[in-house]
């Protein structure tokens, strides 16, 4: 047999032997209960955190998205009134060229 082997019955042993009282099988469960409960809040407690820094996130976005789409809708607009003016001072011009000849 190998030295694994050795170590395993070793292990398997002493937890026999530890186990054969009830007190340390009490023991052993209070510990593994406890275990239980902490294991669970800490991935509660991530599953907060991770929903917190998502939502955060995309507020962040959220944010960002309707600052340029209010940028782009102003610059638009300035857009179409330089086109307008543009298109207006070219009309009065013909205008004002007609009526002097």
């Amino acid at each position: 047999m190998g030295l694994k082997r050795y170590a395993l019955l070793g292990l398997g042993a002493a937890g026999y032997a530890y186990f054969k009282k009830k007190e340390n099988r009490e023991k052993a469960k209070l510990a593994f209960d406890d275990s239980k409960v902490k294991v669970s809040q800490a991935i509660d407690q991530a599953k907060q955190s991770y929903y917190d820094y998502k939502n955060k996130d995309q507020e962040t976005h959220q944010h960002e998205d309707e600052k340029m789409m209010s940028e782009g809708a102003q610059t638009s607009v300035q857009y179409y009134n330089e086109q307008q003016e543009q298109l207006d001072e070219i009309e009065k011009g013909s205008t004002e060229n007609k009526t002097q000849l």
